[in-house]
């Protein structure tokens, strides 16, 4: 059996979908891309208490924005560069009045498949009022470019899940629920003060940390490594604030010294220590301003 279309459904089904097409067009060429990277660059000064500088932007279809040559400040922090900053805005998600937001951050523009962190930020509007979710992974992420002061070295690995819910009568009062998991490799820790001017380095060949979050006390699930240098425990929570660099620190980990570890004591003149004689390293203060001693 076949269905034969009288002549004019066909021309009334081909003018139907050519002005979706023209309709559709409209809609990219005239969406106010301008107005929707000024806003997503004031959300992020918002949430980070960070300054941003971005260099050139560019747009994409659908419904995209591309920042190149990012710079992200705030003193006494050194400065930040990444090389790409993208978003993808979902098409079907922001006709139905919600945000739907593909983020790609690349260190190097160059090399596609390492250094990078990729995420999906969703909320159930653009005005952000109502709950958010962050989902993503980080992929070969070069420590040392994103914490000059503390870290010499490291590669770091993770994934990441996160919901924040803000209640509109008072935007101050977050309820949040998440986990983080991450590993570095190669990782060298520096900074370490001993006093009268002294600082140590430690190197670890491997280091977990994971934390739990719930209604903005983020527990230590896990932090370990090892290397040469010896092995390290760890405890504490991180309790978050609206500007994610005035979040608060209270870590405790615990230092067990390995061979790497006597050449190094010797050089700052520090005593010999038995073997497996714990240390410990209190870090305290905010992400922007930690403290580490001894």
């Amino acid at each position: 059996m076949t269905i034969k279309w009288p002549e004019a459904w066909r021309e009334i089904l081909a003018w139907t979908i050519g002005g979706i097409c023209v309709l559709t067009l409209c809609l990219i060429a005239t969406f106010p891309y301008q107005l929707l990277q000024q806003r997503a660059v004031a959300e992020l000064k918002r949430a980070t208490g960070l300054d941003i500088h971005v260099s050139d932007w560019v747009l994409g279809l659908p419904l995209s924005l591309e920042w190149r040559n990012v710079s992200l400040s705030k003193p006494p922090l050194d400065p930040i560069e990444l090389a790409v900053l993208q978003t993808k805005l979902g098409v079907l998600q922001a006709l139905s009045g919600t945000l739907g937001l593909d983020i790609l951050v690349q260190q190097d523009e160059h090399t596609a498949r390492t250094g990078f962190l990729k995420g999906m930020l969703t909320a159930s509007s653009f005005s952000l009022t109502g709950p958010l979710t962050l989902k993503g992974q980080l992929r070969q992420v070069d420590l040392h470019k994103f914490v000059r002061r503390y870290v010499n070295r490291g590669t770091l690995n993770g994934e990441f899940s996160h919901r924040v819910d803000v209640d509109p009568s008072s935007p101050t009062v977050m309820k949040t629920e998440g986990t983080w998991i991450a590993e570095a490799t190669e990782l060298e820790i520096g900074q370490i003060p001993l006093g009268n001017g002294k600082l140590l380095s430690l190197a670890f060949s491997r280091a977990a940390v994971g934390l739990s979050c719930r209604n903005l006390v983020c527990d230590v699930t896990q932090l370990k490594g090892e290397g040469l240098d010896g092995s390290i425990e760890g405890q504490g929570q991180v309790t978050l604030q609206p500007q994610i660099l005035n979040s608060q620190l209270a870590l405790t980990v615990t230092v067990i010294p390995g061979l790497g570890f006597a050449p190094k004591a010797a050089a700052l003149g520090l005593p010999p220590l038995p073997p497996g004689t714990p240390i410990t390293v209190k870090i305290v203060g905010t992400l922007a301003q930690a403290r580490i001693a001894l």
